[in-house]
């Protein structure tokens, strides 16, 4: 009997003394993007994993796998272990707008929310040589012709064009592009009135290649106040911003050690300078739970816009 409790207690005592996941990480993590190799966010994942590898002391792995807005990459995310080896970079509306379409499998409810990192500027921008200078006069211009040619790039910026068209009644030509590239190009040839664009637009504004007439963030662009936000024009808003994610059911201390490290990497030089002065996005930070909160309201406030389409 003596000899049965000895190796009882010597087993709960290895037990007790096993690592499991209070280690973490005890190998590399894999960081899934959901966007092509070489743009601009694919450059702000790199540096934030190059961050994140001084806080986890592990490396920290980028995969592309760009498509469908970072719907591909959550679509392979959320299927894999939720031992936090393998995590996800999107978008808000990923999330909060995609699903709505009906084109994905997943929900919000699907994955469990990291950090929200930082912002993106999303703007209209128009030819330099467009007959107007702000959206007052793009809106007069449309209506005198009766339509407007706009340059898409992704099915919330059509939806809301659509809707503005709708509260101005002016017909709205949807000219589809293949990103934010293809959009500015319509743009810069004159092909379109107005565009689609992200940060991108607005170093072009200031050298004089293209104008930015609207800003869809729903509080304009601080360095521009003179340009509108469709907020205020029309109750509507892109609100976007990157998103770090992980398999629904997520170890718990997995994912406070990723957003503790993300924490910390938002803070570093080179990002910080990265998304000021070359994205041309904005600094935000948001927790998991913030991040969650978040997406569900701006979910909301597009259902609401999609019934107004519908109606």
């Amino acid at each position: 009997m003596n000899i049965l409790k000895t190796m009882i207690a010597a087993t709960a005592a290895a037990v007790m003394a096993a690592p499991a996941y209070a280690d973490y990480p005890e190998k590399p993590v894999t960081l899934v993007v959901g966007f092509r190799a070489g743009g601009g966010s694919d450059t702000a994942a790199r540096i934030l994993a190059t961050e994140m590898e001084v806080a986890l002391g592990q490396k920290v792995i980028v995969e592309n796998k760009g498509g469908a807005g970072g719907a591909v990459a959550t679509e392979y995310v959320r299927h894999q272990s939720t031992d936090g080896y393998s995590i996800g970079f999107a978008v808000a509306t990923t999330f909060a707008f995609t699903p709505l379409t009906g084109n994905v499998a997943y929900t919000p409810e699907d994955v469990d929310f990291v950090a929200t990192t930082h912002g993106y500027r999303t703007v209209y921008a128009a030819p330099k040589d467009a007959p107007y200078d702000d959206w007052a006069g793009m809106i007069a211009t449309a209506k005198d012709r009766g339509w407007l040619n706009y340059a898409s790039i992704i099915p919330l910026d059509r939806a809301i064009i659509q809707y503005i068209g709708r509260k101005e009644e002016v017909a709205v030509n949807i000219v589809p592009t293949r990103g934010g590239a293809g959009a500015r190009q319509a743009v810069l040839g004159g092909h379109v009135d107005i565009g689609f664009s992200g940060s991108n637009a607005l170093p072009m504004h200031e050298d004089g290649a293209i104008k930015v007439i609207a800003a869809l963030n729903p509080d304009g662009i601080s360095e521009h106040p003179d340009i509108p936000a469709l907020s205020d024009l029309y109750g509507v808003a892109a609100n976007e911003a990157a998103v770090f994610f992980g398999p629904k059911g997520m170890d718990a201390d997995a994912r406070a050690k990723l957003e503790a490290a993300l924490a910390e990497a938002v803070k570093s030089e080179a990002f910080i300078d990265f998304v000021n002065n070359k994205f041309r996005g904005f600094e935000t930070f948001l927790d998991g739970d913030a991040t969650a909160a978040s997406i569900a309201a701006d979910a909301e406030a597009y259902k609401r816009l999609l019934a107004a389409i519908a109606e």
